[in-house]
């Protein structure tokens, strides 16, 4: 053979091996896209209840957010996404109906009872006495000072305490009348802080307001608090707002200080009789308030719950807040939007976690990536943010040290 046919018989040979890996290749592509294809019709278009819960909640996580829309409207057909989020339209309408009452209840003191260990545990009814008192009687010298003075610090989750409905206690701060509480569901993870005395409890403003916010590091270190988490919505477009303008009704001091809103947004603070109640701010004499935000949706209203699945905001970071029958009050941080470690949570959960610890009303708030909860000028919680110090706010609810 001569080296003239060798070499044709050789590119011969290399077309044919081309072509056939070109073949391959081509049709696994078509494959894949034909998976695609499939995978992404079951997910839009399918029936199938558990398929549609998910698809239904992706839809509302995407368009309750400033800046990521697009994660639904770049492939899901309009008339799809305008169908899920149309579901809101009669919670809406009942959101405004909601006022609360009280149904002329009071709200319960602490009893003093006949030893002090009595009263600790009839104030902070929420611990697990079993599991406190196997902490104290190997840390015997926390009480040297009594119950009064008492004051455990757990973040490093090493005590093993616990509260009746089995959430991790993670802090107790008597003299300042307050316990922080770690919650966990499926997916999520957050701090609850419940607080004995209301009169600590209040709304400050940043010192720069309408111009930018401040970070909640900044708020507690300005006034040395207990705890901090973000108040008010603000105006964010696009998701890089500096903070400096309120969003929704702000009152202080029977004062108003924000933008309020009409529609479905409710307006929910604490009057000078020391009692949360839930409004339309249109219809509220805001003169007896200590001070009021406006957001939505309410979540527990005298006692009773009045949001039902996801409201059409999906699953996100949370901020919400209430006040139980015995004046405790509720400040909830859910975070979110981190793979691996919390995706965040429904407003109905929100209020699952604080119907657990006796709200008898609540509130959600603005949360997003600015939901974030400081404890004694440290931060707790894992803001979604950009910066790990969390978003600019407007304000922020703030519990003063008890004087």
């Amino acid at each position: 053979m001569t080296d003239s046919r060798k070499i044709n018989r050789y590119k011969n040979l290399k077309k044919r091996r081309q072509r056939k890996h070109h073949k391959k290749l081509r049709n696994g592509l078509l494959i894949t896209l034909g998976c695609l294809v499939a995978v992404y019709l079951i997910f839009v278009f399918s029936p199938i209840p558990f398929i549609q819960k998910w698809r239904d909640i992706y839809i509302e996580t995407a368009m309750t957010t400033n800046s990521h829309q697009w994660l639904a409207t770049w492939f899901i057909p309009h008339s799809i996404i305008d169908e899920v989020m149309s579901e809101r339209n009669a919670q809406e309408a009942n959101q405004k109906k909601l006022e609360s009452t009280w149904d002329d209840n009071t709200v319960t003191a602490t009893k003093q009872e006949d030893t002090e260990e009595k009263a600790f545990f009839d104030k902070y009814w929420e611990l697990d006495s079993e599991s406190f008192k196997n902490y104290l009687s190997v840390n015997s010298s926390l009480l040297a000072n009594g119950y009064d003075r008492l004051t455990i610090d757990n973040l490093d989750h090493k005590a093993g305490i616990f509260t009746k409905k089995g959430d991790e206690v993670l802090a107790v701060d008597a003299p300042n009348n307050t316990i922080i509480i770690g919650v966990k569901g499926d997916g999520y993870v957050g701090k609850l802080a419940i607080v004995k005395d209301i009169s600590q409890v209040g709304v400050k403003t940043s010192s720069h307001i309408g111009s930018y916010g401040e970070t909640a590091g900044v708020y507690a270190k300005r006034y040395d608090a207990e705890v901090v988490i973000n108040a008010s919505a603000f105006r964010d477009v696009g998701g890089h707002g500096s903070g400096g303008t309120i969003k929704g009704a702000c009152v202080l001091d029977g004062k108003e200080t924000g933008e309020p809103r009409n529609g479905y947004w409710k307006f929910a603070g604490i009057k000078n009789d020391g009692r949360m109640y839930i409004s339309n701010y249109y219809s509220t004499d805001i003169g007896g308030y200590k001070w009021g935000l406006e957001f939505y949706p309410a979540l527990i209203v005298d006692g009773k719950n009045v949001v039902d699945g996801t409201f059409g905001m999906g699953i996100q970071p949370r901020t919400a807040i209430g006040q139980n029958e015995s004046g405790d009050f509720l400040m909830l941080i859910i975070d979110g939007r981190q793979v691996g470690y919390s995706l965040g949570c429904t407003v109905s959960d929100c209020e699952k976690i604080l119907a657990r610890y006796k709200a008898y009303q609540a509130m959600n708030l603005d949360g997003g990536s600015s939901a974030i909860m400081c404890y004694k000028g440290k931060q707790i919680t894992k803001p979604s943010s950009v910066s790990s110090l969390g978003r600019f706010l407007p304000n922020a609810l703030v519990v003063e040290k008890k004087k």
